[in-house]
């Protein structure tokens, strides 16, 4: 090895193990709910997923071992400015899975919402392999009533598209309902596309509604997520739960946040959908345990 090469890969070590520091205290801050600091290196999309895996390996010993993965930023609205243009993936852990109802106190997040998402469940890992949609609708077993709080608490000014990234999108808690099979059927992928949804709050005044039609194609963001793991070395399991984005219904916690708004004032957030493929109630809600 020539001398500059020797240099370069001591430097490398070095700024690694910087980094790796970084995120050690990235992770301990945010499972503390303190400040974490921007994440400001800069690097291609996949390294900082290396680093991702790094944080959730972290995040881990506290909060479990892999149980799905996420993604956001795939509806035709204004992109998040601190996503990647083409959709940004997380990790699920399963001590960050709630059941439906399971209260939540607000001082358990810091800069925490409420968001209406929107899971599918993997049936086979026949999906790593699927072509069609009709393939891998079939390689999926049902719907999971799906709703969480994020929790972005970084030091002011300081959030980019890498932090975002590296910090596994500040994934806190997430909330499920009871699973609602699936059918292998184009009616069945139409109705994924085209279902309805509201949220109420406890004395089921409606806080907001909407349709999928036009916003985002489920299946489709399943092969996103699928493909983009692919490319990190990553296949799907069977019983991985895959969050495929907010549907356009967020609420504030907390108030001074950086996304601005009011705080939420109502104890319960549920949301429900109408018309997925079989027709039964599928919702799930957030309680807020308030002092």
């Amino acid at each position: 090895m020539s001398c500059a090469c020797l240099i370069s890969c001591v430097q490398q070590a070095a700024d690694d193990d910087a980094i790796r520091v970084q995120i050690a205290q990235m992770a301990q801050d945010f499972l503390a709910l303190r400040e974490m600091k921007g994440f400001l290196h800069e690097m291609p999309l996949d390294e900082a997923y290396r680093w991702q895996d790094e944080f959730v390996g972290i995040l881990s010993a506290t909060l479990g071992d892999v149980a799905g993965y996420k993604t956001g930023g795939h509806d035709p609205g204004p992109g998040f400015p601190t996503f990647p243009p083409d959709g940004i993936r997380a990790t699920i852990l399963s001590g960050m899975i709630l059941p439906s109802g399971t209260p939540v106190r607000p001082e358990d997040s810091v800069w925490g919402f409420l968001e209406a998402d929107f899971a599918l469940r993997v049936g086979s890992a026949a999906i790593n392999e699927a072509q069609s949609d009709l393939e891998i609708l079939a390689a999926l077993d049902a719907v999971i009533p799906f709703a969480e709080i994020p929790d972005p608490y970084y030091e002011q000014g300081t959030r980019t598209i890498n932090g975002t990234v590296v910090a596994n999108m500040s994934s806190r808690f997430a909330f499920v309902g009871e699973p609602v099979p699936l059918e292998a059927t184009e009616e069945c992928l139409r109705r994924l596309n085209s279902f309805t949804f509201v949220v109420t709050d406890e004395h089921g005044r409606e806080i907001g509604s909407g349709t999928m039609d036009g916003y985002y194609k489920p299946v489709q963001v399943v092969r996103w997520l699928r493909d983009q793991l692919h490319e990190s070395g990553k296949r799907l399991e069977q019983g991985q739960l895959l969050s495929l984005g907010n549907i356009g219904i967020i609420r504030q916690i907390h108030g001074n946040t950086p996304r601005g708004g009011a705080p939420y004032a109502s104890n319960e957030f549920t949301l429900e959908y109408h018309g997925l493929c079989v027709d039964r109630r599928a919702a799930v809600t957030i309680r807020l345990e308030r002092r």
